[in-house]
């Protein structure tokens, strides 16, 4: 009997082992879909969209080949961890600024970020990102060059692969090289409760294991930004109109003025 239920000890944790690996998610923003959802985060393929500086925060690059990984630190010294592009561009960065890309989507806010991807082009544009992880901490974070070590980042806040081994899959050939933007991805703020405006914020991801489908890092950087959300400015062209009925307005009510001073004279 003994013996009977360990084995069915053993049936159920199996059970249970399988449950984990059904659930793992690919999203393919390739071109079949635009969009998926994995641990709760949304992953969204954008058009080509502004990249420059005040639309977007940059704070991490990483280029390696076949595959790269790296966070956010800017502890790069002497050299940058793992794959990350040591410069002004991968650096800490607080709550206080995720904060600022908060955006509602059906009722569920969410911080919005940006990748954009630098592959080369035909049949090696493709790359897959594979690892994402988000950790927060009170105090900055030691330098961190092993993977094994990751949990002293912080509190990890999401993890893609928490319902299994998922990954997304990108094409650099839909928009139009670096600087364009290639997807963005929607994390939940739920998943941040507790957190503190002055906390650090860590981003941990890997690109390129998926070497069956030939999505391997082979280009330039990849890049990691946060969009603030900001009122955009309008054109001159939109002003006109506006201008030109300020104006109307101001002559009209001078030549009001002009008349009845006519009259009381």
């Amino acid at each position: 009997m003994i013996h009977l239920n360990w084995a069915r000890l053993a049936i159920a944790a199996a059970s249970i082992a399988a449950a984990g690996l059904s659930q793992a998610t690919v999203v393919d923003l390739t071109g079949s879909n635009d969009s998926g959802t994995i641990a709760g985060a949304q992953f969204v393929f954008t058009d080509q969209q502004p990249t420059g500086t005040g639309v977007i925060d940059p704070f991490l690059r990483l280029q390696a080949t076949p595959n790269e990984e790296g966070y956010n630190t800017s502890l790069a010294t002497p050299a940058a961890p793992f794959d990350d592009k040591a410069g002004v561009w991968t650096h800490d960065v607080r709550y206080s600024d995720l904060q600022q890309s908060t955006v509602s989507i059906g009722g569920t806010q969410y911080f919005k970020l940006l990748l954009d991807i630098n592959e080369p082009a035909g049949s090696k544009s493709l790359i897959s990102l594979d690892s994402l992880q988000i950790y927060t901490s009170a105090t900055a974070a030691p330098l961190v060059t092993d993977v094994s070590n990751l949990n002293s980042l912080g509190t990890l806040r999401y993890n893609i692969d928490a319902g299994g081994d998922s990954y997304v899959l990108l094409d650099a050939a839909r928009n139009h090289g670096s600087g364009s933007g290639d997807m963005y991805a929607y994390i939940p703020v739920s998943n941040f409760a507790g957190t503190l405006a002055d906390d650090y914020v860590y981003l941990y991801s890997r690109f390129g294991d998926q070497q069956t489908a030939d999505a391997t890092s082979e280009g330039g950087f990849e890049e990691w930004a946060i969009v603030r959300n900001v009122t955009p400015v309008p054109e001159m062209s939109a002003l006109f109109p506006i201008v030109g009925l300020l104006v109307a307005i101001a002559s009209t009510n001078i030549l009001r003025r002009r008349k009845m001073a006519k009259v009381l004279g």
